[in-house]
């Protein structure tokens, strides 16, 4: 597994002020979900890394009700390795689908210190995870990320996403202040293909008055991505997405020989 560059991870973080929000600069807690297969847990754990870089104290809540099986429950301690704080499911329900979230989450929200990450189930279903923690959540500062992949058949339009946004919002009782592109096709995406999921993304948040955050491509693609970026009338950060969550029969998943990856 390629490690990513801190120092750009870091350089972009530091960019949200200058973006268009209600409020400047990133609040204490950012909240972060999307379909199945956004790669909405890889968002976390990207954003984690930026926010280490800057030399912040980070806390990773996995609050995922859904999947228990591909979230941060299966990184857990990798990501303590690195130095960061994790908050997950109970040990004697850590792999059961029970929804169980750790009580935990409600004295992180209202420590003081440092940036507290959320990682939201997959579909709307999942923010229901967040309603018990509503209260607290408004109380600390949130920004809630929605993941987009726009070659996912619930997201592949502007009105699939906002059908997707109000129903969440509707069961949580949050408000989604920000999109992120994460288009792709797994190993078959190409460059053009980021941008033209890409484009729906835009026409989303246009059509909902959110900015779009960040558009995910893979390392190699970014210089291309940047290309084709620039005969285009929208100007979205690129963000050079490593993937640390690997499917169970690629090697360095937690059911493979390697176990978890290095």
């Amino acid at each position: 597994m390629t490690e990513p560059d801190i120092s750009v991870l870091s350089d972009l973080i530091t960019r949200y002020p200058s973006q268009n929000f209600p409020a400047p600069g990133w609040p204490k807690v950012v909240a972060v979900t999307g379909a199945l297969g956004s790669g909405k847990t890889e968002w976390v754990l990207n954003l984690a890394l930026g926010f280490s870089g800057l030399g912040e104290k980070v806390t990773i809540a996995d609050i995922d009700i859904i999947n228990p099986y591909f979230c941060i429950r299966q990184v857990t301690e990798k990501l303590e390795r690195k130095g960061f704080r994790i908050i997950t499911t109970p040990e004697n329900a850590r792999w059961s689908d029970m929804s169980v979230v750790s009580p935990v989450v409600t004295r992180a929200l209202a420590e003081d210190d440092g940036r507290l990450l959320l990682d939201i189930g997959g579909d709307a279903e999942g923010a229901l995870a967040l309603k018990q923690f509503e209260p607290d959540i408004k109380k600390a500062g949130y920004l809630l990320i929605l993941v987009v992949n726009a070659f996912r058949p619930q997201t592949s339009t502007v009105e699939g996403i906002e059908k997707m946004l109000r129903k969440m919002e509707g069961i949580c009782g949050l408000s989604v202040g920000a999109l992120v592109s994460n288009s792709h096709l797994m190993d078959e995406t190409s460059a053009e293909d980021c941008v033209r999921g890409l484009e729906t993304v835009c026409a989303a948040g246009e059509k909902l008055g959110l900015p779009v955050l960040y558009a995910g491509v893979h390392p190699d693609l970014r210089k291309q991505a940047a290309e084709l970026l620039k005969s285009r009338t929208f100007s979205v950060p690129l963000w050079p997405l490593s993937r640390y969550m690997m499917l169970p029969w690629e090697e360095g998943a937690m059911w493979s020989s390697g176990a978890a990856a290095e």
